[in-house]
């Protein structure tokens, strides 16, 4: 009779150590989608503001002062009609998923995983499937790619569970 090597059995807990959940409505989806997008939306709007500012004082060195206006609101205007945009579309896309409004989502947090449960299915990730973890004063959103996350709103985490990501996501 073979004897199984102890140290290779690698006990699984049946419990998670840590659980939390969000119920997916118009506001978080919006709030996820803005955090993850939030660099690439800079990038385009310093790129595009750069480039009106540069007009707008070559317009201003020719004494073309209606143009350095115009300039000077669309350099004000412009993030915030890029924000809105955005918004608006991104209110479109959630309208056209029915089965993922106002989805209650379960993360069941262990210690090799993070298991979501819905009602539409379940899902199970790998810490290192993830590619970074995004923190602000109200949320943390897990990276599975540049433009995929999952929303964690830290007012339904405990204290353990927000250093318990912090341990697996370090700066």
């Amino acid at each position: 009779m073979k004897k199984s090597n102890p140290s290779k059995h690698i006990e699984r807990p049946s419990r998670p150590a840590y659980v939390t959940d969000v119920t997916m409505t118009i506001d978080e989806y919006t709030r996820m989608a803005m955090k993850v997008t939030e660099k690439s939306r800079r990038l385009i709007i310093a790129i595009a503001e750069t480039i009106w500012i540069l007009l707008g004082a070559a317009a201003f060195v020719l004494k073309q002062y209606s143009i350095t206006v115009f300039l000077g609101v669309t350099i004000i205007a412009y993030p915030l009609l890029i924000d809105y945009l955005y918004k608006r579309k991104l209110k479109k896309t959630f309208a056209a998923m029915p089965a993922g409004q106002n989805e209650h989502i379960r993360y069941e947090f262990y210690p090799d995983h993070v298991l979501l449960l819905t009602n539409h299915g379940d899902g199970s990730y790998k810490y290192s499937d993830f590619i970074k973890m995004l923190e602000t004063k109200d949320e943390i959103v897990l990276l599975l790619s540049r433009d995929q996350g999952l929303l964690i709103l830290k007012e339904n985490c405990s204290q353990e569970l927000l250093d318990f990501l912090r341990g697996k996501f370090p700066k």
